[in-house]
């Protein structure tokens, strides 16, 4: 056997070993994730819409994303897509339903296309806190890729 087919036999194993290791909680600001996943990228720019990034924010129950452009993994599938709320001591995130596309022309436009998706997080967020905002994709009982991180953040 070869030294590259060695090499590749190795990764192989680390990977097949890492995949079954379970894991995959939290990512985001704070790692946590499975390192062996890859990261939830939506193919563009996305930044928090509302609430307002560094803000104050009372009674929220629902996140708002805008995204550069339609022509991406995001807006092919919004509904694969869920927002993942953190604080800053790293308690577990709050995870919404999957995103749907919605309309918001007072939102912010920080982009020459701006395409706006929303998510219900089913609670709402506790006062106190500074949450940080991250994309996730394929929720159903796993974590499927590392939390892609959301542009601003804001407190409750």
């Amino acid at each position: 056997m070869n030294e590259r087919a060695i090499r590749i036999a190795a990764l192989g194993v680390v990977l097949a070993t890492s995949a079954c290791s379970g894991g995959g909680g939290g990512g985001g600001v704070f790692g946590g994730g499975n390192p062996a996943l890859s990261q939830c990228y939506p193919g563009t720019q996305v930044q928090l819409a509302r609430p307002a990034p560094n803000q104050y924010a009372g009674n929220v129950t629902s996140i708002e994303i805008v995204a550069d452009g339609n022509n991406n993994v995001l807006n092919q599938a919004p509904g694969s897509w869920y927002v993942q709320v953190q604080d800053t001591l790293g308690d577990p995130p709050f995870t919404s339903n999957g995103l749907t596309p919605v309309s918001d022309p007072s939102g912010p436009h920080p982009f020459p296309s701006d395409f706006y998706y929303s998510g219900n997080l089913g609670t709402t967020l506790p006062a106190g806190y500074t949450w940080y905002v991250s994309l996730v994709q394929n929720q159903s009982g796993y974590q499927g890729c590392t939390p892609y991180s959301v542009q601003g953040s804001f407190s409750t």
